[in-house]
């Protein structure tokens, strides 16, 4: 398990689109072919993702510099990637080594740097946490659908995640709980083909957390939610 940052900054075009997560899940999914041919497939049905990342942070720069009228206008800043599996941040420093752009439409930037974040060890099993991307929640009963009502994030949320924990980790009697829970929502985009783009409701999240220290550290690199490979549901402990 590992986070690092990879800070970037604009070489070419402007305005970034509002909903860009997907944009940059393409670029970093490039970068980890070799993975996916030398280790395991990324993305199959039978795969739960084991990596996320956050939201493009650009902590220097006015809010109101940030914004244009039909998209985002930063030059640069870093993003947090978080994976289950240490082996995927060597890769994605190789496939970094052999092209570090990352393209979101007609905007391209370089990844200039990448610097290795100190470890989460904690041992809590309640943690006051903020997501750095937004969290894309299914619902758990009609699979096809995704949460876009504020109420029925955290109920959602849990039995999703206990789901996941079950099939994916064999971990069959672990409760996760969310309380003091803020829910903004925010438009993702989970698709793009140059002729069709799907365009769903995530949530920025804020509050408290609750499980197993084991479970909280798995969830921390593997992201809350789903499709986190696109750059959602990444979050961190709020202290």
């Amino acid at each position: 398990m590992k986070s690092t940052k990879l800070y970037i900054k604009r070489v070419d075009g402007k305005i970034i689109p509002f909903e860009y997560n997907y944009f940059i899940g393409i670029s970093i999914y490039k970068k980890l072919l070799n993975f996916q041919e030398d280790i395991i497939p990324l993305h199959r049905s039978s795969q739960i993702g084991i990596y996320t990342f956050s939201n493009i942070i650009s902590p220097f720069i006015p809010r109101s510099e940030l914004f244009a009228d039909n998209g985002l206008n930063i030059d640069k800043g870093y993003i947090i990637f978080r994976t289950l599996n240490e082996k995927l941040i060597d890769y994605l420093r190789l496939g970094i080594l052999q092209d570090n752009k990352i393209r979101i439409k007609d905007t391209v930037f370089e990844v200039s740097r990448i610097e290795d974040i100190k470890p989460y060890n904690g041992d809590a099993d309640e943690l006051k946490f903020k997501s750095l991307s937004p969290i894309l929640v299914r619902d758990y009963i009609r699979k096809k659908i995704y949460v876009n009502d504020e109420q029925n994030v955290a109920p959602n949320l849990k039995l999703v995640i206990e789901n996941q924990l079950s099939k994916f980790f064999g971990i069959n009697s672990s409760s996760v709980n969310f309380s003091d829970l803020t829910p903004r929502k925010k438009s993702i985009r989970i698709s793009s083909n140059g002729k069709k783009e799907s365009i769903s409701t995530g949530f920025n999240l804020s509050g408290t957390i609750t499980a197993q220290p084991d479970i909280l550290k798995l969830l921390y690199y593997k992201g809350l939610g789903s499709k986190t490979s696109l750059g959602l549901g990444c979050w961190e402990v709020v202290k």
